[in-house]
């Protein structure tokens, strides 16, 4: 099992699994700099979405960011980073969103 960190300030969020192996945001972003953005179907990923979510935090996202979906075995298992910002694509209609994929890294 998989514990996502988040505190107040984003810089600090982590991932833990049961063994205590921690990947940090820094790691997960440095891993994807030169990975493409690309153009995801909005309607393939909100069975991934977080059931709780801040309105004022939904408002204030930004999708000219792409969002970072985990892949493992050829399927999307998770949104890492942009609860926030899928949901408010999924509330104005939004057909697709910019995403990076991340395959894999360490426990994550």
């Amino acid at each position: 099992m998989v514990m996502l960190m988040l505190v107040n300030d984003w810089e600090q969020t982590f991932w833990e699994d049961d063994q205590g192996n921690r990947t940090t945001i820094q790691e997960v972003l440095e891993e994807l700099q030169d990975k493409p953005i690309v153009s995801l179907e909005v309607a393939s990923l909100t069975h991934l979405r977080r059931s709780t979510i801040e309105p004022d935090r939904k408002e204030k996202a930004d999708l000219s960011f792409p969002i970072i979906v985990r892949e493992k075995d050829n399927k999307f298992e998770c949104i890492l980073d942009g609860n926030h910002r899928l949901q408010k694509a999924i509330d104005k209609g939004e057909t697709h969103i910019s995403a990076k994929i991340l395959k894999l890294l360490k426990n994550l």
